[in-house]
C-alpha cells in the first residue's frame, strides 16, 4: 500500500462527530495536525487578516490550523463547511507565484455555491514573488512543491466526513499557473485525492520555465540599448495584428491562432531615428530572442519562446517582461527569486552573470523531482475514473 493511502485511511478512521456540530471539531484528533480556530461564522461579511471583506456569505463551520509533515513543515491551511446547503462535494483551491497565501476570496465564491472548501499557503508566509522562504529549507521546498496541496485535500475530507457524517460524493480541484502546476501535481502523484481536476495555465515545468528566463535578461538588460519600453508594445502588437490578420474576423482585437501567425519582427526595425512606433537594431534582436524561446550554449531548447499576439495589455509584457523600466518586470522577480533561494541558494546572485548551462543542470538535478508536474502517466488517475481539463 502506497504511503499516502496509509496517511489518507488514518485520518479518516476517526470517530464522527455528528452531522453539523462545529464545535464539535475541536475534539478532533489528525495526525500532524493542531487545529487553532474552530468556530461558527454567521452569514454575511467575512475580513481576513489581511485584504478586503468578503461579502454576502451563507453561514459556515470555518476551520483552521496547521499540519507538520516534517519538524521544518508549517503548512496553514482553512476549511469552510456551509451550514446548510452542503452540495456534497468538496471543491480544492490552489495558489498563484510562489504561493505564500490563502485565497480567502476563492474560499468564500465555492462557499456561496455551496461547496465544502479547503485552501492552504502551502507551507510559508509571503507575497506571490518571494522565494527567500526556501533558502535552506529543502521540507519547506517540498512542502511547496507538492505535498501541501495533498495533505490539505486529506485533512479537509477528514473535517468534513466529521462534520457531516458522510464523505463527499465527488472533489474538485481548480486553479491556475501554479495553480495548474498543483493540479498536475495531484492527477499525477495523488490520483486518489480529487475525482475532477481543471488545471489552468500550468507552470508545470517549473525547472525550466524559471531558469529560460535568464535568456530573456540577458537580452533585455544585459545590453542596455536592447531593453523595450513598455510604450512600444502598442506599435508591436499594431504590427502583429496587420501581420496575422488572414483569416481573422477579430484582427482589430487579437490574434486568433498565434500559431499560424508568421510574423516576421524586422518589418519594426527604425528606418530613421528612434521613435515608439519602431525598434531599434539592439531591440530587434531582444524581441526576437523572446519569440524564438531560450537555449543553452550547444542550442538545446530550454522552455520556449512567446507567441505572437500577447504583447501589449493588462497582463502582457508590460507586466511579465518589460516592466515600468529595466528591472522592474514580474518575470523577472520569479526567476531571480527561483535562482537564488531554490536553486543556488545564494541571496546576491546577479542573474545577468549566471550561466544558462550550469542554471538547468542545477535546477533539474536538485528540483525537477520536487516542483515539475511533467509525468506524463495518468493510468491511476484514470483507473479510479478521474477526469482532468487542461
Amino acid at each position: 500500500m502506497r504511503p499516502q493511502l496509509l496517511i489518507t485511511i488514518g485520518l479518516l478512521a476517526v470517530n464522527s462527530l455528528g452531522a453539523a456540530d462545529c464545535n464539535g471539531l475541536k475534539a478532533l484528533r489528525l495526525k500532524g495536525t493542531s487545529l487553532t480556530h474552530v468556530a461558527q461564522q454567521p452569514a454575511g461579511s467575512f475580513n481576513p487578516e489581511l485584504g478586503e471583506a468578503i461579502e454576502k456569505l451563507p453561514a459556515f463551520c470555518r476551520v483552521s490550523g496547521v499540519i507538520a509533515p516534517t519538524a521544518d513543515s508549517a503548512i496553514h491551511f482553512e476549511v469552510w463547511l456551509p451550514e446548510s446547503g452542503w452540495n456534497n462535494r468538496f471543491l480544492g483551491v490552489g495558489n498563484g507565484g510562489f504561493a505564500g497565501t490563502i485565497d480567502y476570496r476563492a474560499l468564500g465564491g465555492n462557499l456561496r455555491r455551496g461547496y465544502a472548501t479547503a485552501a492552504t499557503d502551502t507551507g510559508h508566509e509571503g507575497s506571490g514573488t518571494d522565494a527567500s522562504w526556501a533558502y535552506q529549507h529543502p521540507e519547506k521546498v517540498a512542502d511547496f512543491g507538492y505535498r501541501a496541496v495533498h495533505e490539505t485535500a486529506v485533512t479537509a475530507k477528514a473535517l468534513i466526513k466529521a462534520y457531516y457524517d458522510e464523505t463527499p460524493q465527488h472533489s474538485y480541484f481548480d486553479s491556475c499557473s501554479n495553480g495548474g502546476r498543483e493540479a498536475l501535481m495531484e492527477a499525477q502523484r495523488f490520483p486518489e485525492d480529487y475525482d475532477g481536476i481543471m488545471a489552468g495555465a500550468p507552470a508545470n515545468y517549473w525547472s525550466h520555465l524559471l531558469v529560460g528566463g535568464i535568456d530573456a535578461a540577458g537580452s533585455m538588460l544585459g545590453d542596455p540599448q536592447g531593453y523595450i519600453s513598455r510604450l512600444k508594445l502598442p506599435a508591436i502588437t499594431k504590427a502583429v495584428l496587420a501581420s496575422c490578420k488572414a483569416g481573422n474576423a477579430l484582427n482589430d482585437k487579437f490574434v486568433t491562432d498565434p500559431l499560424n501567425c508568421h510574423f516576421d519582427p524586422n518589418v519594426l526595425l527604425c528606418k530613421g531615428s528612434d521613435s515608439l512606433s519602431c525598434l531599434t537594431a539592439p531591440q530587434l534582436r531582444t524581441m526576437k530572442k523572446l519569440y524564438e524561446g531560450s537555449k543553452t550554449t550547444t542550442g538545446l531548447a530550454v522552455f520556449p519562446g512567446y507567441v505572437p499576439g500577447g504583447e501589449d495589455g493588462a497582463n502582457g509584457w508590460g507586466t511579465w517582461i518589460t516592466g515600468d523600466g529595466p528591472g522592474g518586470s514580474v518575470g523577472l522577480a520569479y526567476v531571480e527569486n527561483y535562482l537564488r533561494y531554490m536553486v543556488y541558494d545564494d541571496p546576491t546572485l546577479n542573474i545577468l552573470t549566471t550561466k544558462i548551462d550550469d542554471a538547468v543542470r542545477r535546477s533539474d538535478t536538485k528540483l525537477a523531482r520536487v516542483v515539475n508536474s511533467t509525468d506524463p502517466d495518468l493510468n491511476r488517475f484514470n483507473a479510479r475514473g478521474g477526469k482532468l481539463i487542461l
